[in-house]
């Protein structure tokens, strides 16, 4: 578990450090969502229960949201205070994501222990799905006016290549339930 933990941090504080202070390709790699899937779901494939995968993968997401916004408050210019006034501005504006991440924690530790206990395809494709469908979700909102994410939108690169990797995870999905489907016969 704290080896889990460890890692969860350390996802953090690299996104921390990928976004850094200022805007464009780095702001928008640091601004992805999809790939705070992953933590959850390879902390809960550790796990054959899917109870205690669906707690490691809540653990794991708290602890890479609070490496994410301690180290922000490190990098972040947010004005000539100390350091721990930085830190609670960090964490006061993580609250919103933490809420988001432990119910999303909660599903894909979830859907890595039925990945781990039962080699369920929808368990992984789910991690895919997330890749594919986030910069569609992105174009919708900021299109429709309702999230300000346009500027993220500007580095196709960075989208298509998301797109890409959910395509290539379901994929492997797919793959893989065809082979053992034609194992069995």
């Amino acid at each position: 578990m704290l080896l889990v933990l460890l890692a969860g941090l350390a996802f953090g504080v690299a996104v921390a450090v990928i976004k850094g202070q200022d805007t464009g390709a780095r702001d928008a790699l640091g601004n992805m969502s999809a790939p705070w899937v992953v933590v959850p779901f390879l902390a809960g494939a550790r796990y054959s229960s899917v109870w205690r995968a669906t707690l490691v993968g809540i653990a794991a997401t708290l602890a890479a949201l609070l490496g994410f916004y301690v180290a922000e408050a490190a990098i972040l210019d947010l004005g000539s205070h100390p350091w721990y006034t930085d830190l609670q501005l960090t964490l006061r504006a993580g609250r919103y994501w933490a809420t988001w991440g432990f119910l999303s924690g909660a599903v894909y530790g979830a859907l890595g222990g039925i990945w781990a206990s039962r080699r369920i395809a929808a368990a992984l494709a789910a991690v895919g799905l997330a890749f594919i469908c986030e910069p569609l979700i992105v174009l919708v909102l900021s299109r429709a006016g309702i999230w300000g994410g346009a500027g993220l939108l500007e580095h196709r690169w960075i989208w298509i290549s998301e797109v890409l990797s959910g395509l290539a995870c379901i994929a492997f999905v797919a793959v893989e339930t065809r082979r053992r489907v034609v194992s069995r016969f």
